[in-house]
């Protein structure tokens, strides 16, 4: 019974913390509704700081003239270990279930499970329209589980060197644009504006 209880303890625990990281890091400076008019590009990988977020914000929003706001998610590609890792893990699975988010940059395996699992757009077009043949290789295209051809669903972050100028890790990541996004036009034009900067 003991036992029991200090387990429920324990769960109750990281999950009022997982609470409190999803609106702390949603930001206290902007209403959800100022957010959700934003595109929304959610790093999944090491933290930049909200210094460099706000400055790699600002670069993306001149060169591509529209709003942006940055979610910023922990993860070592490990499972996670403590309870912070636990809760960043659980803000991540939060976010695709509510529809949040627009362009995900994140680790090869996470990238192909989702992808597997009919979580983002195909960029095919997109690449072939505006020549991004240099971001893509083999590994960029996934088959949905319940296709029967791969397609084209992430582009390789390694040669994003605006990604890399605000302390971003870009080794083995993808960039993919959700599904679930209402914004797909708007994410196609930031997008192209993270891809063609120095």
């Amino acid at each position: 019974m003991m036992k029991q209880t200090c387990k429920l303890v324990r769960i109750s625990a990281v999950i009022t913390l997982a609470i409190f990281l999803v609106f702390t890091l949603a930001g206290c400076s902007s209403s959800s509704d100022d957010i959700n008019k934003k595109v929304r590009i959610v790093l999944v990988g090491n933290f930049i700081g909200d210094e460099n977020a706000q400055k790699l914000i600002s670069e993306l929003e001149k060169k591509s003239g529209d709003k942006v706001y940055i979610d910023q998610i922990l993860y070592t590609g490990n499972t996670p270990k403590s309870e912070q890792e636990f809760a960043f893990m659980q803000k991540l699975m939060v976010m695709l279930a509510a529809g949040e988010g627009d362009i995900y940059i994140l680790d090869k395996k996470l990238f192909t499970n989702y992808a597997q699992n009919g979580a983002f757009y195909s960029l095919k077009s997109f690449v072939s329209k505006n020549k991004l043949d240099k971001f893509v290789d083999d590994t960029c295209y996934v088959k949905e589980k319940d296709k029967s051809t791969k397609d084209l669903y992430g582009l390789q972050a390694d040669q994003v060197l605006l990604l890399k100028k605000y302390g971003f890790e870009t080794k083995n990541k993808y960039i993919a644009i959700y599904v679930r996004s209402n914004k797909f036009s708007r994410a196609q034009k930031v997008l192209l504006a993270l891809l063609n900067s120095k």
